[in-house]
C-alpha cells in the first residue's frame, strides 16, 4: 500500500516538472483529460470485469450491491454538508471528493495486494452503482448551475466510461472473451490509465505557484477523507451483521484518498483556474497524506 501511494505521487511531481519546464503546450493538460476519460479509463473499466463468473457469490453480491447504495448515500449527505458550508467551486470539489475516493487506479491494486482475488471481485460488484453516479454526474456536481435537458441528460449518462460500464458487466455475465489481440490492445491502456490520470494532476498543479498548495482547506478535506469518512464507516458496519470480507472492501473504499479524476473532471468541466488548482491540489495532499494513513488502515482491517 504504501509503495504503491508513493508511486502515485511520483507520477503527479513528472507532470508537474513538465510544465514548470514548459515541455508541454499551454492547453496539453485539457486535451489529455479527453484522451484519458475517453479511451483510457473505459478500457480500465471494461478490463476489470475480466473475471471469472461464480453464481455461488450472487447472495453477498446482492448484499454488497444494497450497502454500496447507502454508503452513497451517506457520503452524499456528508458532502452536500460540506458544500453548504463552503460554498463555491471549492465547496463542490469538496463534495466530490467526500463522496468518491481513487477506488479504481488506487483501489484495484491495494485490495488485490492485500486481500486477494476473490475479495476483488467482490469490490468490483460494490462499486458497480458508485460508477454510474461517478461518470455520469461530475458536469453537473463540479460546475454551478448547469440544467441539462432530457437529451443532454441521457447523453452525459452514455459517456465512453459509463457504456465501458455496461458492456463490462455484459461481458463478465456471458463470460464472452476479446479476440487476444483487441484484449491485449485493452490491457495496454488499462495499464496506462493510472501514470496518465496522475500525470495528468501534476500538469494542472503546474500552472500555479507551488505555495498555494499550503492552505489549511486542503488538510481539513484530507483529514476529513482519510480519517473521518472510513471510521464513521467502521463504526456502522460494526454494527450489521457482515462478513469481515465486506468490512474490508467498505472501510477500504471510504479510506482511500480523493479520487484523482477529480483534476481530470474539472479540468475538463470548470474553465476556472482556481478551481482547477484546487482540485488538483485536494487529490494531491491527500494522497501525501495517505502515506501514512492507508498502511494503517490496512493493517486495522487485516
Amino acid at each position: 500500500a504504501l509503495t504503491l501511494v508513493v508511486e502515485l505521487i511520483l507520477y503527479v511531481l513528472v507532470g508537474l516538472f513538465l510544465q514548470k519546464r514548459h515541455m508541454v503546450g499551454e492547453d496539453f493538460d485539457r486535451q489529455l483529460s479527453v484522451i484519458y476519460t475517453d479511451i483510457f479509463l473505459p478500457c480500465l473499466i471494461f478490463d476489470s470485469f475480466q473475471l471469472s463468473f461464480d453464481p455461488s457469490d450472487l447472495h453477498n453480491c446482492a448484499i454488497l450491491l444494497v450497502l454500496s447504495v447507502a454508503y452513497f448515500l451517506i457520503s452524499a449527505l456528508m458532502g452536500q454538508i460540506a458544500f453548504r458550508l463552503l460554498n463555491g467551486d471549492f465547496g463542490r470539489i469538496v463534495r466530490f471528493g467526500l463522496i468518491f475516493t481513487n477506488f479504481t487506479l488506487m483501489g484495484f491494486p491495494i485490495v488485490e495486494t492485500l486481500f486477494g482475488s476473490h475479495t476483488l471481485f467482490y469490490f468490483v460488484v460494490f462499486l458497480i452503482p458508485l460508477r454510474f453516479v461517478f461518470y455520469t454526474a461530475p458536469k453537473t456536481m463540479l460546475t454551478e448551475g448547469t440544467h441539462l435537458s432530457l437529451s443532454q441528460k441521457l447523453k452525459a449518462f452514455l459517456t465512453p466510461p459509463m457504456v465501458a460500464v455496461f458492456v463490462g458487466l455484459l461481458f463478465y455475465l456471458c463470460q464472452w472473451r476479446l479476440p487476444q489481440a483487441l484484449a491485449d490492445v485493452v490491457a495496454g491502456f488499462h495499464a496506462a490509465a493510472t501514470p496518465v490520470g496522475m500525470l495528468t494532476c501534476g500538469l494542472v498543479l503546474g500552472k500555479r505557484p507551488l505555495k498555494r498548495l499550503l492552505r489549511w482547506q486542503y488538510l481539513l478535506v484530507s483529514l476529513l477523507r482519510l480519517l473521518a469518512m472510513p471510521a464513521l464507516f467502521y463504526v456502522l458496519l460494526l454494527l450489521l451483521p457482515v462478513t469481515q470480507e465486506i468490512r474490508q472492501i467498505i472501510v477500504l473504499c471510504a479510506a482511500l484518498p480523493v479520487a484523482s479524476l477529480t483534476a481530470s473532471f474539472t479540468l475538463r468541466y470548470n474553465p476556472s483556474l482556481d478551481a482547477q488548482f484546487d482540485s488538483a491540489g485536494t487529490v494531491l495532499i491527500s494522497h501525501l497524506l495517505s502515506i501514512a494513513t492507508i498502511p494503517l488502515w490496512a493493517m486495522l482491517l487485516a
